[in-house]
């Protein structure tokens, strides 16, 4: 089975220069105009520039999908630009539940950068545990918005499955790799996480880029399609603060107990205001957007 992976870039330079895993494949680089010398490094490869105000999480993601399929793929890799893998086996690892039936994506364990803070730390931790897992459509009543779960820093799918769904949807402000997941559930096929293969992948958000993420996650929820019905975000929200702060405890920060209060205030305000943002008007919405170009790209009909 040919595998393709596709890698939408943005100033990824240092990033791609770091990623040793990735070069003894076949990619594929979508670049918003780069200019920090990515250019150069992808030009050996197979590659499309396109404008910056063209990027989209969904149709950027199924250009390159739409490249690699003409070019004979059969499994569709996901990556992203700042996603590194941890050994050369990664990608055997990820694609072995689709080559062996199990599954129709998989995607991988995200581990902290060295350096990252106990709460970013913590929050790979509870999304990304140890243990492997395969989730079906009869998973959605018992774990909620996570049997969705899904990440395309470094995801998987059958080719012919994705193009049979429609791809990823053009229309969401994020979370494209979730609605995804949703459609894969609820026509019957199953997802597997991967926890054996591993990249390391985190951010340390400051509480301003916390609260527009969660902003546009509130967004995203309010426009959500039928395939997320069921998929409450409120339960899973209290479990990740319980934890949090049983975690800071364990580990001796109890001091840190009232940042995690604060972001999850922050975290919570900003989900329910996204939810409402048709109440909004354009420039709000922008400024309280850690995606504002999808405005842009709403109000001009491009989306």
């Amino acid at each position: 089975m040919k595998i393709v992976i596709i890698i939408p870039t943005l100033n990824g330079i240092g990033h791609l220069k770091e990623n040793k895993q990735i070069y003894y494949s076949n990619l594929i680089f979508i670049d918003s105009q780069s200019n920090d010398g990515t250019q150069r490094l992808i030009k050996d490869y197979t590659h499309k520039i396109i404008e910056k105000s063209e990027f989209n999480h969904g149709g950027t993601r199924n250009l390159g999908a739409r490249m690699a399929t003409e070019d004979g793929a059969d499994i569709l890799v996901f990556m992203t630009q700042d996603a590194i893998p941890t050994d050369e086996t990664w990608l055997e690892k990820l694609v072995a539940p689709i080559r062996s039936g199990e599954a129709a994506a998989t995607f991988a364990r995200q581990l902290p950068r060295r350096g990252a803070s106990l709460l970013e730390q913590f929050s790979r931790h509870f999304n990304y545990p140890g243990v492997s897992r395969v989730r079906s459509e009869a998973d959605i009543p018992q774990l909620g918005v996570k049997a969705f779960f899904f990440s395309n820093v470094c995801s998987a799918v059958r080719a012919d499955v994705f193009w049979e769904l429609g791809g990823f949807p053009e229309d969401v402000i994020m979370n494209e790799d979730m609605t995804l997941a949703a459609k894969l559930l609820r026509a019957g096929y199953k997802v597997k996480y991967v926890a054996e293969a591993e990249v390391v992948h985190s951010h340390d958000y400051s509480l301003k880029q916390q609260f527009r993420r969660n902003f546009d996650v509130g967004a995203f929820f309010a426009e959500a399609g039928p395939e997320l019905r069921g998929a409450s975000v409120t339960g899973e929200g209290l479990r990740f603060v319980r934890e949090q702060i049983a975690y800071v405890r364990r580990h001796g920060h109890a001091d840190l107990i009232p940042l995690v209060i604060t972001e999850a205030a922050a975290k919570f305000s900003a989900f329910q205001l996204g939810k409402r943002h048709h109440l909004l008007p354009l420039g709000i919405k922008k400024k309280l957007s850690m995606h504002s170009y999808h405005w842009d790209q709403k109000e001009q009909g491009t989306l």
